[in-house]
């Protein structure tokens, strides 16, 4: 759901999870509170593939002075689970229920932008996996991801 409120979560309700996630993007909207609060954005929605945008700043710094792992985390977080949510069929969502992080170096604030790709690797009834890397403008690689999300029926 975004940041705007029930009415807008409304007016996707009755599409599929790859449709709701391109109406976010067509409509400029936020995917959520914690993009908003972060800066980062979905930049491209296909059929088990995201990416998330974002331009890291001294907002997400740690006492070190590069990105905050946890900063990475969420935004390989968001690439994985929209991949897996792109699958789903209208009425059905889906949730994080499991997130593995491999930071591989760290993450200079003054590298940007950075790319969240996400890719499903499989979906069921009841859960989805997927993997997931977090890239600079040069392709250099700083983490990457394996998430496990709940696929969540509507109850009847």
């Amino acid at each position: 759901m975004s940041a705007t409120g029930d009415a807008e979560a409304h007016d996707i309700a009755g599409l599929d999870g790859l449709a709701q996630l391109q109406a976010y993007i067509d409509g400029g909207r936020s995917l959520s509170p914690i993009a908003e609060t972060l800066g980062f954005r979905l930049a491209r929605i296909e059929r088990g593939e995201a990416e998330i945008v974002a331009e890291p700043g001294p907002h997400v710094l740690n006492g070190m002075g590069v990105a905050h792992g946890g900063y990475m985390a969420t935004l390989l977080d968001a690439a994985v689970a929209c991949a897996i949510h792109s699958l789903m069929p209208a009425g059905v969502g889906s949730t994080t229920v499991e997130l593995k992080v491999n930071m591989v170096r760290a993450l200079p604030v003054t590298i940007s932008p950075v790319r969240a790709i996400g890719r499903a690797i499989h979906t069921g009834r009841m859960l989805g996996t997927a993997e997931g890397r977090l890239i600079g403008p040069d392709g250099t690689l700083y983490a990457h991801a394996t998430t496990t999300c709940a696929v969540l029926h509507p109850r009847n």
